[in-house]
């Protein structure tokens, strides 16, 4: 996990439909998905094969199936990236160490509009 460049491979768009799927198939009433992200989707293997926005690009088309489409209520945070210009419902702090603080914020924003 140390070694450099191992942790920049980030299929965003992959993973959040992982969870939102596994997600969908829970009996509860309310679900909610919060996104916790340091930075933008980047794969060298994809990358390799495919156009420059390829990953951002489903991810944004991800994000809009699940935020017009689904029952899953999706919340993003980002940390030192700006996570807004993907998600609706999403902040951006600059340190890890207000991450508890804005999950808090983000959760009570949410169930304030019942």
């Amino acid at each position: 996990m140390l070694r450099e460049g191992l942790l920049k491979e980030n299929i965003d768009g992959e993973s959040l439909l992982w969870a939102h799927n596994r997600l969908i198939s829970r009996p509860e009433e309310r679900r909610i998905l919060m996104v916790i992200s340091d930075g933008a989707p980047v794969d060298d293997s994809t990358l390799s094969t495919n156009s420059a926005n390829y990953l951002e690009d489903h991810l944004r088309h991800v994000i809009e199936v699940i935020e017009n489409r689904s029952p899953v209520k999706l919340l993003a945070i980002g940390i030192g990236h700006d996570v807004t210009r993907y998600y609706k419902n999403a902040i951006t702090i600059m340190d890890a160490d207000q991450l508890g603080g804005a999950i808090t914020d983000q959760l009570a924003m949410l169930f304030g509009d019942n």
